[in-house]
């Protein structure tokens, strides 16, 4: 297809790459949010949430003429062929998916006149596709449409890679002519293409999302049973990955457990569809589980590394859910920080990425860089693997605090120059001396 007339409704994180990137390929796009706040936003140039490269994009396809971000979805919807629904589904504190924006702009689609392509990227419980397609039959009958299940594979910091040069395209559609003719818009991009039912769409998403969750827990639980016994689980880790069956890329990095939501929301669905088939789901239950306790023992570990909690500060560095990124949502860093502040601590922090307070850093003193945060700090923890953590002097970081705690909950560091510096150095799944004392055989 040499240029389609796209409409995307849902302008955070997923909908503005999307938006920008099917501009990036040729197509007329208009965008738009159901937020006045968010579109004034984007006119000025400010994006919902920071992503590497994408203001540019953004500015570069306004610029051509491409890309343009519209007040309504009357004014974005007309003439369009696809309308793209690309809401990041908000998630509840229970992991539990919140269609009411996706639900919304179905209302407005119902509006429309002639005939439309829907494509559903946003992320979905398996049945939804089906669901909304009957209510908008009932609701619309005017409307000549075909819907397609697109579900987004991104990644934060990396977004604009994963969506121009994606490891594959997914695509459910119960109208091959359909699948066809979204597949059409991505002539340009190198990728296979897997085209399914729209329910296998769906289950797809869950199950690519819940297989990483599960490798998370797994080699964090790995971690755990290594600190009591004294191995390293870098050294178990590096040897998994040089099996073929395994493999090099493996999801296997151990640390706090998995967070912002997404991972949760896909294990959390498939569970929830288990329930209702009367199924049981012991690997997803015990996924959810292992993630759980990760924070809990990570406290734990604090301390007992600074030996109580009276009168103790504590130096967070990184606060958001990810390098790469500036969004705050269910990060792990501000989760750790509200179980140590109700602790008694006092918490203290920097990221690069979040200079002026927020609603989520509430109770949380923020620092101008790392070496203000550890000042007089009793423990220092690495709760995002910013890169630029790894270049700090850390003789300098050890002189301004007051006990010498470093505890790397990414395995970002080098332990070993680390402790050179005068640290007392404690990563995840290493041999410390916080652990050592404790270690146990497994052959007793």
């Amino acid at each position: 297809m040499a240029c389609a007339r796209i409409a995307v409704v849902g302008l955070w994180h997923l909908g503005c790459v999307a938006a920008a990137s099917l501009a990036r390929l040729g197509h007329t796009v208009r965008a738009t949010d159901f937020d006045a706040g968010t579109l004034g936003s984007l006119l000025r140039g400010v994006l919902p949430v920071y992503e590497p490269g994408l203001a540019e994009l953004i500015d570069e396809q306004m610029g051509n003429g491409r890309l343009d971000f519209l007040p309504s979805c009357q004014e974005a919807f007309a003439g369009a062929d696809f309308i793209f629904i690309t809401f990041d589904t908000p998630v509840g504190e229970e992991d539990q998916s919140d269609l009411s924006p996706i639900l919304a702009a179905f209302e407005a689609i119902a509006e429309a006149r002639g005939a439309v392509e829907i494509v559903v990227m946003s992320q979905v419980p398996v049945g939804t596709c089906h669901q909304l397609a009957e209510q908008l039959c009932a609701r619309a009958p005017q409307l000549s449409f075909s819907l397609v299940y697109h579900p987004e594979n991104l990644r934060l910091g990396e977004a604009l890679e994963t969506f121009l040069q994606p490891d594959f395209l997914l695509v459910g559609a119960d109208d091959p002519a359909a699948a066809e003719r979204l597949l059409g818009l991505y002539s340009g991009v190198a990728a296979p293409c897997l085209t399914m039912s729209i329910r296998s769409a769906e289950m797809t998403k869950h199950a690519l999302n819940a297989y990483l969750a599960t490798s998370i827990s797994f080699v964090n639980e790995l971690a755990s049973l290594a600190e009591t016994c004294g191995a390293d689980v870098r050294d178990v880790v590096r040897a998994l990955r040089h099996d073929r069956r395994i493999g090099p890329r493996a999801f296997l990095s151990p640390g706090p457990g998995f967070s912002g939501g997404t991972l949760g929301r896909d294990v959390q669905s498939l569970r929830r569809l288990g329930e209702r088939s009367g199924r049981k789901t012991l690997q997803l239950e015990a996924t959810l589980a292992v993630n759980a306790e990760r924070l809990p023992a990570l406290r734990e570990k604090i301390r007992r590394a600074c030996g109580g909690w009276q009168g103790i500060c504590v130096g967070l560095l990184g606060l958001t859910y990810k390098p790469g990124t500036n969004t705050l949502r269910r990060s792990h860093a501000i989760e750790l920080a509200r179980l140590l502040l109700s602790a008694g601590a006092h918490v203290q922090a920097f990221d690069p990425c979040v200079t002026q307070p927020r609603p989520e850093t509430h109770g949380i003193t923020l620092c101008a860089d790392a070496y203000q945060a550890a000042e007089s700090a009793d423990a220092m923890v690495i709760m995002t693997p910013w890169p630029e953590f790894q270049k700090l002097d850390l003789t300098r970081l050890r002189r301004a605090m007051r006990q010498g705690v470093l505890i790397d909950a990414h395995n970002c560091l080098d332990d070993r120059a680390a402790r050179r510096a005068g640290f007392q150095y404690s990563g995840i799944g290493i041999p410390d001396q916080f652990e050592e004392r404790n270690a146990v055989g497994v052959a007793q």
